[in-house]
């Protein structure tokens, strides 16, 4: 088992900061807080000295200089969490252009932090969870017998394994096979036989029954996680291609 990723967290107000420390969610996904700081240049000396994989920032200004902690980050190669007040939320694209991996508003929801720490964790392990990794595995065997281009297969499985803590859709896929959206959508099921949004969608429900069968996770933080709109509609294409509802399958393994 891997030892715990070494996370710095800065917040300037001593209750939250004693708050987010106390959060269950970093060791169910890896993460340890090791050192804390109140102010940017106590972040800064955490930062530089060496010990710190990943850090969470919370930005309340003046204590906090956002900007300034970011740069030393990315000078570090340290993947930093911003979090921002709901009164700054329209900075997000601000902090997403500093190098931030990913920029989040309070109060966050257990399940998009949950998000969050898995994009940082494939970043910082340059690698995927096994949950994700054994639902690549069964929604490509679904494929094998397609005679498929084996460079697109390649490629399409990459494009998945990128895609762990964030929510693929076809106009990303394009993107990354540097193809126009129509183009790519035609080609994948010319390879495939099934619409991108067809295969993601599988995709996405085994990945989905990995984590039911984890038991850490609840359904609505299942639901947001996959970045489904609703539960409901996560409920209705679970049911759709399972045949039972994400409870019932729950019940089922337990």
């Amino acid at each position: 088992m891997s030892a715990p990723i070494r996370t710095l967290l800065t917040d300037s107000d001593p209750k939250k900061l004693n708050r987010y420390g106390r959060m269950s969610l970093w060791g169910e996904m890896g993460y340890k807080v090791t050192a804390a700081a109140c102010d940017t240049l106590e972040a800064l000396n955490k930062l530089d000295s060496g010990e710190v994989e990943f850090a969470v920032l919370v930005s309340r200004p003046p204590e906090t200089d956002a900007e300034t902690i970011l740069c030393r980050c990315k000078e570090l190669g340290i993947p930093t969490l911003v979090i921002l007040p709901r009164k700054n939320g329209e900075s997000v694209g601000h902090y997403f252009g500093l190098g931030a991996c990913d920029v989040i508003v309070e109060p966050p929801s257990r399940s998009r932090l949950r998000r969050a720490l898995l994009k940082a964790h494939r970043m910082i392990c340059k690698g995927t969870s096994e949950e994700y990794r054994l639902a690549g595995e069964k929604a490509f065997a679904l494929l094998e017998d397609k005679n498929i281009n084996s460079e697109f297969m390649g490629k399409l499985r990459s494009f998945i394994a990128s895609c762990e803590g964030e929510t693929a859709t076809t106009c990303s896929a394009a993107e990354y096979f540097s193809f126009n959206k129509d183009y790519f959508g035609k080609l994948f099921k010319q390879e495939t036989g099934m619409t991108f949004n067809s295969f993601y969608n599988s995709f996405r429900i085994e990945y989905a029954k990995q984590l039911l069968s984890s038991g850490s996770y609840r359904i609505n933080e299942i639901s947001e996680l996959l970045g489904f709109s609703s539960v409901d509609y996560f409920t209705g294409v679970f049911k759709r291609l399972t045949g039972c509802t994400p409870s019932g399958y729950r019940q089922t393994i337990e």
